[in-house]
């Protein structure tokens, strides 16, 4: 992403501002939705003893931690920090932008989702991948940024959920 193509993004949404709107509505609610939607998901595992739920609670946790340590470790900056330019959807953290958390947060959530129940695995899939977009779109991530904290979610994710004994 360079400056000029940020500011023709920027442009555009600014020419669409119902589409601008709907992007700043989705920022806020989807990812307030899947962190709703995951504790009920917790509370119907424990009320049924469902014993995945600790693949459910652990593996989460262990990519959220990994994640958030990868972020402060590496510590790039944001689109609108190197780029010099004006966010779509303000924010005032510096730095920590790779991996999204975001969205890493939002695939392995996605992943919990599926071991548990095939349609809304799929469902919370479709939510990840808005927040994916939507991310750099806003300014607030590169493309890489993203991309990472899918695949980290992904490439970890799948393996633990299909291979761990517990």
């Amino acid at each position: 992403m360079t400056q000029q193509g940020y500011l023709k993004i920027t442009a555009w949404f600014q020419a669409h501002p119902r589409t601008l709107r709907l992007m700043k509505i989705l920022n806020r609610w989807l990812p307030l939705c899947l962190y709703a939607a995951y504790p009920v998901l917790l509370l119907v595992l424990a009320f049924l003893r469902d014993s995945r739920i600790w693949k459910v609670v652990f593996i989460p946790a262990a990519v959220f931690i990994l994640v958030t340590i990868l972020r402060k470790f590496v510590n790039a900056k944001r689109p609108y920090e190197l780029l010099g330019v004006q966010p779509l959807i303000p924010k005032n953290k510096r730095g920590e932008s790779f991996p999204s958390r975001h969205v890493a947060s939002a695939f392995i959530l996605a992943l919990a989702f599926w071991y548990i129940n095939l349609p809304l695995g799929l469902l919370v899939m479709l939510i990840a991948l808005l927040i994916a977009v939507i991310r750099p779109l806003a300014g607030i991530h590169f493309p890489r940024d993203v991309i990472a904290g899918a695949l980290l979610s992904l490439v970890l994710g799948i393996p633990a959920f299909l291979l761990l004994p517990f």
